[in-house]
This record gives C-alpha cells, sequence and structure tokens, in this order.
C-alpha cells in the first residue's frame, strides 16, 4: 500500500490482499486502530480509500518510511495513483508474473554529457518481455512528453537499461484517457521509432477510469 500511495477496497481484493471484504474489514479495523493507515473520505468515490500513514515506518523498514513524510494526497494525486494500480492490475490478469512500482525504478543517468532520468509509473514483468507503464491523466504537455519518451529511447540505447534494471528487453506502453488523445500522442511522438513503444486508452485494457474530484 505504501507504494502504490492509495488503494481501495476492491482493489486490494483484485490483487489477492485479501479474499473477501469480511477479511479485509477485519485486518483493516485493526491497522487503523493502531494507526499504521488512514482512511481517505471523500463523497466523489464509492469506497473507502486508504493509505499508510508515517506511524507504520517501524513495520515497513526504513527505505519505504522515507516516501510516507511529507505525502500530499491532493485529487489529482489520488486519481492517477488509483488509475495506475488499475493498470496493474489489468497488466496481472493480462499474464505479467510480477510489478515493479516507481519507486524501484526511479532512475538517472548520463549519456555524451548529458543528464536524463527514466521514471515510469511502473513495469510490468511477463515471461518473454517487460513493459514501462505511463499513466498520462490527460495533463501531461507536449513538451514533457516527448522530453520523457526521449529519455526512455536513450536509456535503451546507452545500454543503461542493462547497467540500472538488469534487463535487456523493454516496451514502453503510454495508457491515457481517450482514443483521441492517444492517435494524437502517437503522432507526436514518431520520432522515437527506435523505441518499442504503444500508446493506447485506459479502455483498450479494460479499465475505468477514475473520475476526478476537487
Amino acid at each position: 500500500m505504501a507504494l502504490s500511495h492509495v488503494l481501495s477496497r476492491d482493489q486490494m481484493i483484485a490483487l489477492g490482499y485479501y479474499g473477501s471484504v469480511t477479511r479485509l474489514n477485519a485486518r483493516f479495523r485493526d491497522l487503523l486502530k493502531a494507526g499504521f493507515v488512514r482512511r481517505l473520505e471523500t463523497p466523489f468515490f464509492s469506497q473507502g480509500l486508504y493509505s499508510v500513514t508515517p506511524t507504520a515506518a517501524s513495520v515497513v523498514g526504513p527505505q519505504i518510511a522515507a516516501l510516507l513524510t511529507n505525502r500530499s494526497p491532493s485529487p489529482r494525486f489520488l486519481q492517477h495513483a488509483l488509475t495506475t494500480t488499475n493498470v496493474r492490475i489489468a497488466m496481472l490478469d493480462k499474464g505479467a508474473t510480477a510489478w515493479r512500482f516507481e519507486q524501484q525504478l526511479w532512475t538517472s543517468f548520463e549519456w555524451q554529457g548529458r543528464s536524463f532520468e527514466v521514471r515510469p509509473d511502473g513495469l510490468a514483468v511477463f515471461p518473454t518481455k517487460h513493459v514501462a507503464v505511463e499513466v498520462d491523466m490527460g495533463n501531461m504537455s507536449h513538451s514533457r512528453l516527448q522530453s520523457k519518451f526521449d529519455a526512455y529511447q536513450t536509456f535503451v540505447a546507452s545500454r543503461s537499461l542493462e547497467q540500472k534494471w538488469a534487463i535487456s528487453d523493454l516496451r514502453v506502453l503510454l495508457v491515457t484517457t481517450s482514443q483521441a488523445r492517444a492517435e494524437r500522442i502517437g503522432q507526436l511522438l514518431q520520432s522515437v521509432s527506435a523505441l518499442d513503444f504503444r500508446c493506447v486508452p485506459l479502455e483498450s485494457l479494460g479499465v475505468r477510469q477514475v473520475g476526478s474530484w476537487s
């Protein structure tokens, strides 16, 4: 939950953490009482949302504990985090055997005198491929998209992929809000043709878009 930022009840069950709502509710009564998690109340989402509190530092370990400070659950942050988890569930349903989180992947590297950063929202590990996942909620500018995917292309071409992530193949999947936006982004990023890249709408993966709220 700390690595996912926030999870809903149905997401935790879909991920296999709990076999039933009854079992989940019983465990979360204890977690809430201990102060390890908190419930985020919002009238704009049909279920309770849960996130880890700094009190859980002794349980999650020092590396993950460092992620729990100064985390502000803004509406846009929650929408993106919940959508990323929905994409993760879709990837697992399509045969992914593991998922690596943003915090486990975020890396910087140097190439030909320039500095680059790669920070996907997750990495879906399949038996024969690795898919870096980027989730766009319709608010990434063209310049940011171009910079992000230029970094991916350089990450692969410079062999930093093997050095940093210890893998030799990479596909990049950008999941966005609509078919029209997917087509526009695909046209924009024609310059990254050397990268194994696809841009698809959420609905093509069977992912329901999380509504926004304020």
